[in-house]
């Protein structure tokens, strides 16, 4: 390996503590101390004061100016955008969106992981209706109580997805899943048949069907899913809804060059 300041891999070893800090930053649910950071990721807090005095000159993250705590910067919303503006998965998926769309007449988002959980980037609202339930790009969908939030667990790193199993989970609905074992259980089963659903567990009224989204190397990349009133996506959804889900999220995969569900759904 190439030696830079004399430490051979000394900046490859900065460069991925720099990212996990910034990843705990935007776990975190507001300004965090740099006690809690060096907390959560293991780290002396010299060390993790190091790192945030170099990002915060270079503009990636801030202090606030009554407290020690640090947020993201501003220039890193500046990139978010530039790289959302650049991520082609949106255009990939849309048209295959809008014929799922076309064919179950509900609502249809795209989500991707971050931090565990699933931000969604592209929604196309279903057409006419009287009661028309809308996905919000830019909106997260939790890790443990949505079914966009556990295809994005299901598919996460060990620790990462350790961490989050670990945290209690707040329930949305009386109808949330929170139990440990429970959401253990419904991961390997997410895992087997490539979809999930979760009537209820977010809003009331409101259930999600969602697929995921692979790459050519068989990475996560995002889900695709339908949200909907129970009336019309009941708990148990019919065979043929999750069939188009995930002759969705196949179409899109094999567009990314993935191979995953080449024996489980047929094409719309």
């Amino acid at each position: 390996m190439e030696e830079i300041d004399g430490r051979s891999g000394s900046t490859v070893k900065s460069l991925i503590f720099t990212v996990r800090l910034l990843d705990a930053m935007a776990a975190a649910a507001g300004p965090a101390r740099v006690t809690d950071l060096a907390k959560t990721l293991g780290q002396p807090k010299t060390k993790v004061h190091r790192h945030l005095k170099t990002l915060r000159e270079m503009g990636l993250v801030e202090q606030t100016r009554t407290s020690d705590r640090y947020r993201l910067g501003w220039k890193l919303y500046r990139l978010g955008q530039a790289a959302f503006e650049q991520f082609d998965l949106k255009h990939i998926a849309e048209p295959h969106m809008a014929h799922l769309r076309e064919t179950i007449n509900q609502t249809v988002v795209l989500s991707i992981p971050i931090g565990g959980e699933a931000l969604v980037i592209s929604s196309l609202d279903q057409v006419g209706g009287s009661i028309k339930i809308s996905g919000v790009p830019g909106s997260i969908a939790p890790a443990t109580v949505s079914a966009q939030g556990r295809i994005m667990l299901a598919w996460a790193g060990a620790k990462q997805q350790q961490a989050i199993l670990d945290q209690p989970s707040p329930a949305m609905t009386p109808r949330s899943i929170i139990d440990g074992p429970a959401l253990e259980r419904r991961l390997e089963e997410i895992r087997a048949r490539l979809y999930d659903f979760a009537p209820e567990e977010v809003i009331l009224g409101v259930n999600a069907v969602a697929a995921p989204i692979f790459d050519a190397d068989a990475v996560l990349v995002g889900s695709v899913g339908v949200i909907g009133s129970i009336q019309f996506i009941p708990d148990a959804p019919p065979p043929d809804l999750i069939r188009n889900v995930l002759a969705c999220a196949k179409a899109i995969s094999a567009e990314l060059g993935a191979s995953d569900y080449e024996s489980i759904a047929e094409p719309l």
